[in-house]
């Protein structure tokens, strides 16, 4: 049973922006995996994944990339899940001040 419709990737973000995204993360009902690219954040409704990109963008820049694949029948109906892959612009974020 599918019980995390939409999932995040974070690619080739710094060690800052991360803690910043798993705190914003913790106030959602998700998931936190570590992957082998980086870390996936697994939430249980796309609507709350989609107001955690909007308030990570504040912080980071990122391409916001999606893409859907088939996870199975549920009472006749297909389930479907959301893969958002965020990757890094740059290392550095919008804290982050060029002299």
């Amino acid at each position: 049973m599918l019980s995390h419709p939409c999932k995040i990737q974070l690619r080739g973000f710094g060690d800052r922006e991360l803690e910043i995204a798993k705190k914003i993360a913790s106030r959602f009902s998700s998931e936190l995996q570590e992957g082998k690219n980086g870390p996936d954040i697994y939430f249980s409704d796309v609507n709350e994944a989609r107001k955690f990109i909007s308030r990570l963008k504040k912080v980071a820049k990122f391409n916001v990339k999606m893409s859907t694949s088939y996870a199975g029948l549920r009472k006749g109906r297909v389930r479907v899940l959301f893969v958002y892959s965020l990757r890094a612009l740059s290392s550095e974020s919008k804290f982050t001040k060029k002299r």
